[in-house]
């Protein structure tokens, strides 16, 4: 079986705790180092997931926990975070379409980097939040192997 021919599932179900976001990254981490992705790939996926969880952490007021789902299939990481926290209105947030320059991401990295840098390490990110409710957000890397790790 090659790598790209793998799939892992689990999900975690965390308190909204901002000291346990980084246990959530180790696990994820842990998980794809095992696996055979290379090192770069592993950071910007652990500072996507950084940041989707910041978010709840900061802005899901009404959470008291909230849940990481994560699928890796034919090469791919998705990762989804949802929470139940209320949600906003998405006509309130600047739009993230396009992935910011380097320099923008060394201004957004000062302070609300956000969706934005998360928005420059992936691929692909879907926001749906409905106010009142909750938030999700879904973002999916392309896996880069480590040449070391194949067999």
């Amino acid at each position: 079986m090659s790598q790209h021919d793998m799939r892992l599932q689990f999900s975690l179900e965390l308190p909204r705790d901002a000291a346990l976001v980084r246990e959530a990254r180790r696990t994820l981490d842990g998980a794809l180092a095992g696996a055979g992705v290379t090192q770069e790939c592993r950071d910007d996926i652990r500072l996507a997931l950084t940041e989707a969880c910041g978010n709840v952490v900061s802005h899901a007021n009404l959470a008291s926990d909230y849940h990481i789902d994560v699928t890796v299939e034919g090469g791919e990481c998705v990762i989804e975070v949802t929470d139940d926290g209320g949600g906003f209105n998405p006509a309130r947030v600047p739009a993230v379409e396009t992935a910011p320059t380097a320099e923008e991401v060394g201004r957004l990295q000062e302070g609300g980097r956000g969706l934005h840098v998360l928005a420059a390490v992936v691929e692909k990110l879907d926001v749906v939040s409905v106010e009142d409710t909750g938030t999700l957000v879904r973002f999916s890397k392309h896996l880069a192997w480590d040449p070391a790790g194949r067999e």
